[in-house]
C-alpha cells in the first residue's frame, strides 16, 4: 500500500505536495528555517512575517493588511498598499517590495511608511511578479516575469531591461560580483529533462547558458560561487501510458560550474536526489539516495552501490570540491532534515513526511498535533525526532515530546525554536529544542509565526480576539519580544483600523 500525507502548516503553505506517479517526499532538506527573517522575496502568505536583517523592521501579512513594525519604536502601523513579496536593503531603512494585484514594484521607505519609488512592469503573468532577489551589491532588484526576468535599479526603479528565461523562471540566486543565477523551468524532450540555467551579469545584461539534465530546483552555490549544485525531490514526466521511453536518470544532483569570466558548464550527474543544503563553512553538501530510484551508472566506484537489503533511503554526504561522497542508510521513510545553524550535523523530523513509493507509514493528526508511526524509521526506531552527526555519521534522537520542524528559528546558543502545526488550522504550538542536551519541551503556547532578532530575541506572533467597539470588530495580535519563549521584554499591539467583514479566524 502507498501511504500519501501531507502537512499544511501555519496557514502559510510551508509543506507543498508535488504531483508524480508514485508520490514525492517532503523529507529531504527543509525550508522552513526563519532564523535569517525568511526567504528574501518569498511570497508573504497570511499568517506570514518576514523581519529585516539589522532587527529593528519586520513586515507581517494579514488576509487583507500589511502591518509595518517598528520593534526600536515599539509601533505596528498598516501600510496603505498590501505588500506580496519584500527584499530587505542591509544600507538603509529600505525594503524592496512587489505589491499585490499587480500595482507594480517599489522602494518601500521603512521611517515614512511610504514609497520612494513606484513602477509598473508589464508582466506577462497575471498575478505579477514571480520571483523577486536582490544582488548583492544591491544596486538591482532581479525581478521574474513568465518567460524572462526584470532588471531594475534599487536607486530609482529605473528598468534597465529584461533577459529571456523562455521556459520561465523558477528561482534566483545571487552570487558575488553583481550576477545572479537564474533557474528556469523544465521542459521534456524525447522523455528526458532539460532545465535551463542562466548567468546573468546584471550591469551589463550578459548573460551565459547552459542545460542541465535534469528538473528545475533551487540552486544552491558553494562557497565562493566557483560552483552551484540542483537537485529536485523528484524528476518524471506526466507522460502518456503508451510512452515508448522513459527518463532512467530519476533526480540526480545536477553540479555546475561557474567561471569568474560568466561561463557555464555541467560537470555531471551524482547518483543522489535533492534540495541539497551546504554547510556554513562550505565543506559538506548534503543530499539523499533513493535505492529504488537510482542509476547505477552515475557511481564511479561501483563498490558504494547500496546491495540487497539496505535501507531504502540514504542520507549522501558531497565534498563541493572533488564530488567524493558518503552514504549513510536512514530507513524506508525518508524524514525531514534541516541544517544546524553551526554545521555540525542535521535535524531530523520524522513526525511529517510523505512516502516517495511503497513504504509503510501511519500519520495522524489530532488535537495534541501530529502523531507517526514508521516502518523502518530513521535510527533503526530510537525515535523519529532527533540529531545526526555529520562528523561522526551518527544519530541520536531527542528526549521529550516530539516536536516538528514546521516554522523555526536556531540561536548561536543551540537551541532551537520551532512551531508544530495545530490540526484545528490556528497556528502552531510552540515548542523549544536543546540541541547541546538533545532535548525538548513543550513551550505550552500557540503563535501564528515565529521569529528571530539578530541579538538572539525570539519575535513571538500572537493571535488575539478582534476588538470590539460600537457593534463592530476590529483585528488584533500582539508581537512578543522574548528571550525564553515564555516572557516579554517588549511587546507590541497591533489593532486593524476598519471594521472586519466577517468573522472568520481574523475575530480569534
Amino acid at each position: 500500500m502507498k501511504n500519501v500525507f501531507c502537512v499544511g502548516a501555519l496557514a502559510l503553505t510551508v509543506v507543498g505536495c508535488a504531483a508524480g506517479p508514485d508520490t514525492q517526499g517532503e523529507g529531504g532538506a527543509n525550508a522552513h528555517d526563519r532564523s535569517q527573517g525568511g526567504a528574501e522575496g518569498e511570497k508573504l502568505e497570511t499568517g506570514a512575517m518576514t523581519l529585516s536583517p539589522d532587527g529593528r523592521w519586520g513586515i507581517m501579512q494579514r488576509n487583507t493588511v500589511t502591518v509595518l513594525v517598528d520593534f526600536e519604536k515599539k509601533t505596528a502601523e498598516e501600510l496603505p498598499f498590501v505588500v506580496e513579496r519584500a527584499a530587505w536593503s542591509r544600507r538603509g531603512d529600505v525594503a524592496y517590495v512587489v505589491l499585490a494585484d499587480r500595482r507594480g514594484v517599489g522602494a518601500l521607505r521603512l521611517e515614512s511608511a511610504s514609497l520612494a519609488w513606484k513602477v509598473v512592469p508589464a508582466f506577462k503573468t497575471t498575478l505579477g511578479a514571480t520571483l523577486a532577489r536582490l544582488t548583492q551589491d544591491e544596486d538591482a532588484l532581479v525581478v521574474g516575469d513568465r518567460d524572462r526576468v526584470f532588471v531594475l535599479a534599487t536607486r530609482d526603479g529605473d528598468v534597465r531591461g529584461t533577459v529571456a528565461v523562455p521556459s520561465g523562471p523558477t528561482d534566483i540566486e545571487p552570487l558575488a560580483g553583481g550576477r545572479v543565477l537564474v533557474v528556469g523551468s523544465t521542459r521534456w524532450q524525447d522523455h528526458a529533462p532539460k532545465t535551463e540555467v542562466v548567468l546573468l551579469d546584471v550591469a551589463s545584461l550578459r548573460d551565459a547558458r547552459v542545460d542541465v539534465p535534469n528538473c528545475a530546483a533551487p540552486i544552491v552555490p558553494t562557497r565562493g560561487g566557483a560552483r552551484a549544485l540542483l537537485s529536485p525531490t523528484y524528476c518524471e514526466e506526466a507522460r502518456p501510458a503508451n510512452a515508448p521511453a522513459t527518463w532512467t536518470n530519476p533526480d540526480p544532483v545536477s553540479v555546475i560550474d561557474v567561471g569568474a569570466d560568466l561561463t557555464l558548464r555541467f560537470v555531471k550527474n551524482l547518483p543522489g536526489f535533492g534540495p541539497v543544503a551546504v554547510t556554513p563553512d562550505g565543506a559538506r553538501a548534503v543530499a539523499y539516495l533513493d535505492t529504488q530510484r537510482m542509476d547505477r551508472s552515475m557511481f564511479d566506484d561501483p563498490a558504494q552501490i547500496p546491495g540487497a537489503g539496505a535501507p531504502r533511503y540514504h542520507l549522501m554526504v558531497v565534498d563541493p570540491a572533488t564530488l567524493r561522497f558518503t552514504l549513510d542508510g536512514v530507513g524506508d521513510v525518508l524524514p525531514r532534515f534541516a541544517m544546524a545553524k553551526s554545521g555540525a550535523g542535521l535535524l531530523v523530523d520524522g513526525t511529517a513526511e510523505l512516502a516517495r513509493g511503497e513504504a509503510s507509514a501511519t500519520v495522524k493528526v489530532g488535537p495534541g498535533g501530529v502523531s507517526a508511526t514508521i516502518g523502518g524509521a530513521f535510527g533503526g526506531g530510537r525515535g523519529l525526532f532527533g540529531y545526526f552527526d555529520l562528523g561522526e555519521r551518527r544519530y541520536g534522537a531527542f528526549t521529550g515530546p516530539a516536536a516538528s520542524l514546521d516554522r523555526f528559528v536556531q540561536r548561536d546558543d543551540g537551541q532551537v525554536f520551532t512551531l508544530r502545526t495545530r490540526a484545528d488550522g490556528m497556528g502552531g504550538d510552540l515548542f523549544r529544542i536543546d540541541v547541546g542536551a538533545r532535548a525538548t519541551e513543550d513551550m505550552g503556547k500557540s503563535l501564528r509565526d515565529v521569529g528571530l532578532l539578530p541579538d538572539g530575541s525570539l519575535v513571538l506572533r500572537v493571535r488575539l480576539e478582534a476588538a470590539v467597539e460600537g457593534g463592530a470588530k476590529y483585528a488584533q495580535e500582539e508581537y512578543c519580544v522574548s528571550r525564553d519563549g515564555r516572557t516579554c521584554s517588549a511587546s507590541i499591539r497591533f489593532r486593524g483600523k476598519t471594521p472586519l467583514p466577517s468573522c472568520d479566524h481574523d475575530c480569534f
